[in-house]
């Protein structure tokens, strides 16, 4: 017996499981007689109180603190819920799983290809949003969307209506899916614009409308890309675009490669761009039908009528060529005059090339680069000079004295009046522009509806697995800090 002053012992408030609880592990069930029996080994349980019987004070207030250090992580208490009795083995690891208990490294996994999928009906998704318009956005034609090479803004994934003239010379023909499908290049865009146009069958005439109404993609998005490359570059088109001659003066004089269009606009060119100078020359070209003058002495006998300088060209099969200096200046009246001069006074002595004179005005192209261009002087009596290499055109006339001799190249190039320069045009190949856009035709935003929700699904799929890993990454870290 203690006394009544006398302090309770530490161990007195250590939770003891009474020996009739019917939730204790080692509590014994009556028999038939009344009597208890251990359901444990019976020997087992008489060496435990054996053990506990030989323990003197201390040892036994040991025993019982190294038990409730097992049970209670540091700083924490009972749980109130169960009363003074301590979690057993097997209720500790039934809380440990609840919740859901996927792998973090599948849910991870779930997570990068459902990622891959959202990407892949990322675009059609878009596009099924645009059901809720009530018709297709009006873009005009395409001279108003693509100016100076770049389009006016971004057209991704959207339904529209639009204008322009299909190159139906180029037009390439693939079987989809669903039939065969027709793909054109609309001109006024270079190579960034096409449009592809279902068909009934492989044949059908390449005579389409000039309005078409579906939906704009990026080309090097859709699967027939490689094919539409490796096609319109075997094809070899040429765009021929027209300079401002004057542009082209001032550029040179300033070092600049930009130039004004002849349409309006501008375009930077580089040094290698192919250049066609087209330029009129201050000679004209006179064509003698041999039946009329059968031998070269007559044909030079009847020039003399016109007066000015000339000179033999050549002979060809029909009629005998001569030029005759005439000015840069020369106007359609003095042409039509010395015409008359060669016919008796008529315009055109006959349709039969080889009876009666013309007298023409002669142009001469020549190709040249845009870098290999110089310029001298300024004005009107500025002069393009380019290397004259392997043009065939003539190199033109000039007056010595009272004849007309040839223009002889200077160190191999030739010098041109910047005011003789009727037109300059630069030839560009096109390529096709992984840019540009593709125009799918009769492709409604509802068609797309099965990617739309495969798009919906897969979203879902991600943010549960996404929440999956995340609460378990946190319980870990929990687990890690206690």
């Amino acid at each position: 017996m203690r006394a009544a002053s006398e302090p309770e012992p530490w161990y007195s408030e250590v939770p003891v499981s009474d020996d009739k609880d019917p939730e204790r592990g080692d509590a014994k069930a009556p028999d038939q007689d009344g009597a208890k029996v251990d359901t444990e080994n019976s020997d087992d349980g008489d060496t435990d109180d054996a053990e506990l019987d030989d323990l003197d004070g201390e040892g036994f207030d040991r025993a019982v603190a190294d038990a409730r250090d097992r049970v209670l992580s540091p700083g924490e208490d009972l749980d109130p819920d169960l009363g003074e009795r301590p979690y057993t083995a097997e209720e500790a690891g039934l809380r440990s799983k609840a919740g859901w208990g996927r792998s973090p490294i599948i849910s991870a996994a779930v997570i990068v290809v459902g990622l891959f999928l959202l990407i892949a009906t990322w675009s059609d998704f878009r596009y099924f949003l645009r059901s809720a318009q009530s018709e297709p956005r009006d873009l005009g034609t395409v001279s108003e969307i693509y100016q100076d090479g770049e389009f006016s803004e971004r057209f991704d994934n959207e339904w529209v209506v639009l204008e322009g003239d299909p190159d139906v010379q180029h037009a390439a023909r693939m079987q989809g899916r669903d039939g065969w499908i027709g793909f054109l290049r609309l001109i006024e865009a270079d190579a960034s614009l096409f449009v592809s146009i279902p068909r009934a069958t492989q044949n059908t005439n390449n005579e389409f409308p000039g309005r078409f109404e579906g939906r704009m993609r990026r080309i090097s998005e859709v699967p027939q890309w490689d094919k539409l490359q490796t096609f319109f570059n075997a094809e070899e088109i040429t765009d021929i675009i027209d300079l401002d001659p004057a542009s082209v003066a001032s550029a040179l004089g300033s070092g600049a490669r930009k130039v004004a269009l002849v349409d309006g606009g501008e375009l930077e060119l580089a040094p290698d761009d192919k250049l066609r100078v087209v330029v009129a020359q201050s000679s004209a070209m006179v064509q003698l039908g041999r039946t009329t003058w059968p031998t070269r002495a007559q044909a030079d006998e009847i020039m003399k009528v016109l007066g000015k300088p000339w000179a033999f060209v050549e002979k060809r099969d029909t009629v005998w060529v001569y030029t005759v200096a005439l000015g840069a200046d020369a106007s359609l009246e003095l042409f039509q005059e010395l015409t008359r001069a060669l016919n008796n006074g008529e315009d055109l002595a006959s349709a039969d090339p080889k009876v009666g004179g013309l007298v023409l005005p002669r142009r001469a192209t020549y190709l040249v680069d845009f870098g290999d261009l110089s310029v001298d002087g300024a004005g009107d009596s500025a002069e393009l000079s380019f290397t004259y290499g392997s043009n065939t055109a003539g190199t033109g006339w000039k007056v010595e004295g009272d004849a007309l001799v040839p223009v002889p190249l200077d160190g191999g190039r030739l010098a041109v009046p910047s005011a003789a320069i009727e037109a300059v045009r630069v030839e560009r190949s096109l390529v096709a522009d992984p840019k540009g856009y593709l125009l799918m035709v009769d492709q409604h935003p509802k068609d797309v509806w099965p990617s739309a929700v495969m798009f919906g699904a897969v979203f879902g799929v991600v943010l549960l697995n996404a929440w999956a890993l995340l609460v378990a990454l946190r319980r870990r870290r929990s687990a890690e800090l206690s």
